[in-house]
């Protein structure tokens, strides 16, 4: 939830002889032993890649804010280090600006907006924060590089999720074909860069997106679904599905129809904007 920074500088400079790495330091996360080990679990089985602290209480340690390049050791209860994160984008901004792509992958509990919020706005009230949702937090996104570095992984037949960096792709290529950012479905708009995404590739290039939000009670609902062709459609579905599977979701639905049953008509095929990969 939080970073809480632990006095460790031996635990750095013992890490970064072990790791050959240029380590800034060391933190457990959330506000305590047990704690800490919960959300390091979450770090084991690939679904937390992001954390976001309180900007003052950041700036009252003896560590530096997190930047973009920074190496950090992850910490379990004990203090002891588990892993090297690479620290990979850093937004400012308040607790109310999360948006279901951050909550997503920070990749704690159902992974919903709604229960991100509701436990960091307490997070917020034992810090004293009268008003949770003005509190400033860095939103900080980041990839494990020690003992074992990330790797892609594939949902389905050449379908992985979108990384962070892809969503202003992602959001380009929507204004193009629809001529705004924004995507609906089930009485919510978001802009469809906020949101969590699944791409699928063929021979390097980008053949088709799913967006889709995670919400509380076991549902995830689907905002957008392009593709060139049915194949890559059906692979985006079952990658969906295979998620679903993962995460525990009774139903997944997009805006008009239940994925798995018939879809409503859609046009022709058209390639993808800017596809190519980077």
């Amino acid at each position: 939830m939080d970073r809480t920074a632990i006095d460790m500088d031996e635990t750095t400079r013992e890490l970064r002889a072990r790791t050959g790495l240029d380590i800034v330091g060391c933190y457990a996360f959330g506000s305590g032993p047990v704690h800490a080990d919960e959300l390091l679990a979450f770090v084991t089985r690939g679904t937390k890649r992001a954390t976001a602290g309180a900007r003052l209480e950041l700036a009252e340690l003896d560590d530096p804010l997190p930047a973009v390049g920074q190496l950090w050791g992850l910490l379990d209860g004990a203090g002891e280090p588990r892993f090297v994160a690479e620290t990979v984008d850093v937004v400012p901004g308040r607790l109310s600006e999360a948006t279901p792509a951050f909550a997503w992958d920070e990749g704690e509990d159902d992974g919903t907006l709604e229960s991100w919020l509701e436990g960091h706005r307490g997070w917020a009230l034992q810090l004293g924060v009268t008003d949770p949702d003005q509190l400033e937090v860095l939103f900080e996104r980041f990839r494990v590089v020690w003992p074992v570095e990330d790797q892609t992984v594939w949902l389905a037949d050449g379908v992985r999720e979108l990384r962070f960096d892809e969503r202003p792709w992602l959001r380009e290529s929507h204004v193009a074909r629809h001529g705004l950012g924004e995507v609906h479905a089930h009485g919510e708009h978001w802009p469809i860069d906020a949101l969590p995404a699944l791409v699928c590739e063929r021979e390097g290039q980008r053949v088709g997106t799913l967006s889709f939000r995670p919400r509380p009670g076991g549902e995830a609902v689907v905002f957008s679904l392009h593709a060139v062709d049915d194949e890559v459609e059906g692979e985006l579905q079952r990658a969906l599905t295979e998620l679903g599977r993962h995460h525990g979701w009774e139903r997944t639905a997009g805006p008009d129809h239940a994925i798995g049953s018939p879809s409503p008509a859609t046009p022709a095929p058209r390639p993808l904007q800017g596809d190519e990969l980077p």
